[in-house]
């Protein structure tokens, strides 16, 4: 009579994975305040000492899923566009929509980056991640449009991302969720304040051969 094949003992990356997922369930269903290492061992099915193994505190998970959210966004900007967009400014309206619209579907996203607690690691690591953002987002913009000379001091594009990342903040504070009229008007923030360093007619960049 054979013996049943001993069960495989879950990896620690399979484990990390499964804590992260849970927490996002839970940030779907509740806020920051009512999180813990028991909510969460409890809804990833594992004991709390083994969620303590990995992170000793709510906030270091925290900042662990913030870094799954951040390569989420990168990819959201990474995402084909076409045709080609007829201004730099129709370009970065459609950028900024595809960032509220992950705003949107995601719960956990809106919570850790837009929702109001003092989580110093989560915010650090968001204003670090907000500068490569913002070089990347210049990158796009570049792919289409020959840029002029823009000041070295200060860094426009990921400073037009924070303003609107702070007016939907603010959105999501008061209301809960992301309104239609805020959205469009963190756009028009954004696409004004850009708008002092590009003017309206930028000349196309010239397209690699297929």
């Amino acid at each position: 009579m054979s013996r049943p094949a001993p069960k495989r003992r879950a990896s620690s990356q399979e484990r990390i994975d499964r804590i992260l997922q849970a927490t996002r369930e839970l940030l779907h269903r509740q806020g920051l305040a009512d999180l813990s290492i028991y909510a969460i061992a409890e809804q990833a099915g594992i004991p709390p000492s083994s969620v303590y193994h990995f992170f000793p505190q709510t906030g270091d998970v925290l900042a662990a899923l913030a870094q799954q959210v951040f390569a989420e966004l990168d990819a959201v900007l990474q995402q084909p566009i076409g045709p080609a967009p007829a201004s730099w400014m129709a370009l970065v309206a459609q950028l900024e929509q595809r960032f509220q619209e992950y705003y949107q579907s995601d719960a956990a996203a809106r919570e850790l980056l837009l929702g109001a607690h003092e989580l110093s690691a989560v915010r650090q690591a968001d204003r670090l991640h907000d500068r490569q953002l913002g070089q990347r987002f210049r990158a796009c913009l570049e792919r289409f449009f020959q840029l002029p000379g823009l000041p070295s001091e200060v860094d426009i594009f990921t400073l037009a991302m924070q303003a609107a990342d702070k007016l939907l903040a603010v959105d999501y504070q008061q209301h809960g969720q992301l309104t239609p009229a805020i959205c469009q008007e963190a756009t028009r923030m954004m696409t004004a304040y850009l708008g002092l360093y590009l003017p309206p007619l930028l000349t196309p960049a010239e397209q690699e051969p297929q």
